[in-house]
């Protein structure tokens, strides 16, 4: 057996089998042998309280030719919502083949993974440390604690520090933001769920390097039900891997409706000298950055897109809203998050910060929006805006991006194998009602090159989807069932 592999498109979609979830679990067998496996079947077998395998224990892979490798067809399995996170499950797989072959093959699974302060985006061309609580750089404006922005990667940091904001007024701006000598604490990581940063590697969808992170507005002298969800992106890819991607999920979880919120990134960037300073905005990418010379450093909104003009896109002067009050006051920020206080550029080289502020938004008790951005590096100026527009248009357009949870009644989907040596792949679904289904593969380059319409099924079912036109390499298969996107990575050989 070479790997297992934990498919959760209907769950949190990480690749791992968390507390709570049912998710899909293969097994990928090599033949190391020098005759052909015939009728190669295997059954699961599981020692832990935790797990629970549904259905059949038994699957089957057919034939192996020698040297070949093979996905199995899925186990479906739940681990207990009960389960400690970190606790590690041993399974037992018993595998047979024609002409008395038998062998018992062990392996395990860790469930959960275990949260972490801070994690650090190191894949590309940059570094970037997120946080628990919404800090940005570091874990506190003492800059003990992370890595801040370093671009190109091998750099020293251009950032003293950062953080994401959000609010509506002087009274209530939530963030961890540093203010009359020390930083704000209102963001509180949640401990149900456990909202501590997970980094997965590669993650989800083929993102290299993906993290999570859960908090909310305990901390605020009035905290009115505000959760943020956090995700961030990175990729090891010579063509993106000049920016870091954070989504930021608000969730009004209060009893009262939220108006005229932002949301709003603040970064303190000093580029060598921070008394030697330049900054501007550029409305049309919703971008500002910072630069002394070389290399440029920014930040863009990415959602909202740009045909939605931002809230405000400011540089801060530190001598007349940072130095007077040992930082940065909730009643000015607001300013800057609400576009009162208006600064598209420096006016000489000085000490200056950057606000990127998307709003104002309505979330009525239940709702949420989402606002993403990119943190960005550059050489020069038109290198930074191209790493912007490439930032966008993988925000916007990279297969598995935006995973839609959707409202098709699905009871299973799967697409197998992950390698597959010219013979078709399988979809498996099943759908409590009639649902249309669309097939997209794209190639590494994110082109479209198939697309096939599968009409609407209903039940329980299978049927093959093949790339034998194709040139071998690796695929992203997108399945659209309904308004319900998951993606896969496949490696079609030939």
């Amino acid at each position: 057996m070479t790997t297992t592999t934990v498919y959760d498109s209907l769950g949190n979609n990480n690749g791992i089998l968390d507390p709570g979830e049912t998710v899909d679990l293969t097994a990928t067998l090599t033949n190391v042998g020098t005759d052909t496996a015939y009728d190669v079947a295997g059954t699961l077998l599981c020692s832990s309280p935790y797990i629970t395998i549904n259905g059949a224990t038994g699957v089957g892979w057919g034939m192996i030719a020698p040297g070949d490798t093979l996905e199995g067809t899925p186990w479906n399995i739940t681990a207990a919502v009960s389960t400690p996170v970190g606790t590690v499950a041993d399974f037992g797989l018993g595998i047979t083949a024609s002409g008395g072959y038998n062998t018992q093959l062990d392996f395990s699974l860790v469930i959960g993974m275990l949260g972490v302060d801070h994690a650090t985006h190191d894949c590309g061309n940059v570094k970037f440390t997120v946080t628990r609580y919404g800090a940005l750089g570091y874990m506190g404006s003492t800059g003990t604690v992370g890595v801040g922005f370093c671009y190109p990667i091998s750099s020293i940091s251009h950032l003293y520090y950062g953080a994401f904001a959000a609010g509506n007024s002087a009274s209530y701006v939530v963030d961890r933001y540093y203010e009359s000598g020390s930083d704000d604490t209102d963001w509180e990581t949640t401990a149900s769920p456990d909202g501590m940063v997970r980094m997965y590697e590669p993650g989800p969808n083929d993102f290299d390097e993906y993290t999570t992170a859960r908090y909310d507005d305990a901390g605020h002298p009035t905290p009115k039900g505000l959760v943020c969800d956090q995700y961030t992106w990175a990729w090891d890819d010579a063509t993106a891997n000049d920016f870091v991607i954070t989504k930021f999920i608000l969730t009004n979880q209060g009893s009262s409706t939220l108006s005229d919120l932002y949301g709003t990134v603040f970064m303190d960037w000093d580029i060598a000298s921070s008394s030697s300073n330049y900054g501007s905005s550029e409305a049309a990418r919703n971008l500002t950055w910072m630069y002394a010379t070389t290399p440029y450093v920014g930040v863009a909104i990415l959602d909202p897109p740009r045909t939605t003009p931002a809230a405000n896109l400011a540089l801060i002067d530190h001598a007349t809203y940072v130095y007077p009050y040992s930082g940065l006051p909730d009643n000015i920020q607001i300013q800057f998050m609400d576009g009162s206080i208006q600064n598209p550029s420096s006016n000489r080289p000085y000490d200056w910060s950057t606000c990127n502020s998307a709003g104002p938004f309505t979330l009525d008790p239940g709702a949420a929006r989402v606002v993403a951005f990119a943190i960005v590096g550059g050489d020069n100026l038109s290198d930074l805006q191209a790493n912007a527009d490439t930032a966008y248009n993988r925000y916007w357009n990279w297969p598995g991006v935006e995973e839609t949870p959707g409202s098709a009644q699905i009871t299973g989907i799967r697409l197998y194998p992950v390698i597959s040596r010219g013979r078709p792949y399988k979809v498996a679904y099943g759908f409590a009602q009639e649902t249309p289904v669309q097939v997209k593969a794209y190639d590494a380059l994110g082109r479209l090159v198939v697309h096939q319409d599968y009409g609407r099924l209903n039940g329980s079912g299978e049927f093959t989807f093949d790339l034998k036109s194709m040139a071998q390499g690796v695929y992203f298969v997108k399945i659209i069932s309904d308004d319900h996107t998951s993606t896969r990575k496949v490696i079609w050989l030939k």
